[in-house]
């Protein structure tokens, strides 16, 4: 005579790991832009610039040691921190990063099946955000920095030691930019850009990104360290002009 043993036990656990399984699987389609749109909290008692930095710093100084890639976290945390949304996006695209929502605060993947959580403080300010007793604000803007810098650095007249591959974001072209390895910034590489593109570096924002980090001004070029087949990538932006805002185009 036979027998049939029925363990339901067994059945729930192995249901229990296909439900865990579907739940941490890399979402096949439905990537979305990254948006800010929406996203509001309330800090449990008024909360300042400054504690908000330092809550922001730990939150980013601490998730790379529990999971993910640390390129990945570094490309994130520019993205939440950067109020160009269109250079926000340029960044994720850079390291492939999906957000099936457009909300980092729902959950990103990278193109192993990495997941990543933001929280919303991360993202946006809260609604009782104050300012420090001791901040005195800056009238300059970012930009204006950026287009100071660049008129002050002229680009070396010695030939060139190196050539570096530029992907262009405004035509998805590659360019080749000779460089000198001991003079040459990342300022002057964005300046010499320009002038190969016939851009007016003045009124044109060009950020320079390498493995979804983006590169200071001051950084020397030899201090990159590309490795064959690797290039830099250009976000080409154009700020609009006529209203007096830091709102940019991509041209």
């Amino acid at each position: 005579m036979g027998c049939c043993l029925s363990r339901p036990q067994d059945d729930e656990e192995e249901e229990s790991v296909r439900r865990d399984e579907i739940d941490n699987a890399v979402p096949r389609g439905g990537n979305k832009p990254f948006t800010k749109k929406g996203l509001t909290w309330e800090a449990d008692s008024s909360i300042t610039i400054r504690q908000l930095k330092n809550q922001r710093d730990a939150f980013w100084d601490t998730a790379p040691s529990y999971e993910g890639r640390l390129e990945i976290w570094q490309a994130l945390r520019y993205a939440c921190e950067s109020e160009d949304l269109v250079f926000a996006q340029a960044i994720l695209d850079s390291v492939n990063v999906t957000i099936p929502t457009g909300n980092l605060a729902n959950g990103c993947y990278d193109e192993l099946g990495n997941r990543y959580v933001i929280p919303v403080y991360c993202i946006v300010d809260p609604i009782n955000l104050t300012k420090d007793e001791d901040d005195e604000g800056s009238s300059t803007s970012s930009d204006d920095m950026d287009v100071k810098l660049l008129s002050d650095q002229q680009a070396t007249t010695s030939a060139p030691q190196h050539t570096v591959k530029i992907r262009l974001s405004n035509t998805a072209r590659d360019i080749d930019i000779g460089v000198n390895l001991k003079t040459d910034t990342i300022a002057m590489l964005r300046r010499k850009i320009c002038l190969h593109e016939n851009l007016d570096f003045k009124t044109t924002h060009v950020r320079i990104l390498f493995l979804g980090r983006v590169l200071e001004d001051k950084t020397r070029v030899a201090d990159v360290k590309v490795e064959e087949g690797q290039v830099f990538q250009a976000l080409i932006t154009e700020r609009i002009l006529g209203d007096g805002s830091d709102n940019v185009l991509l041209i």
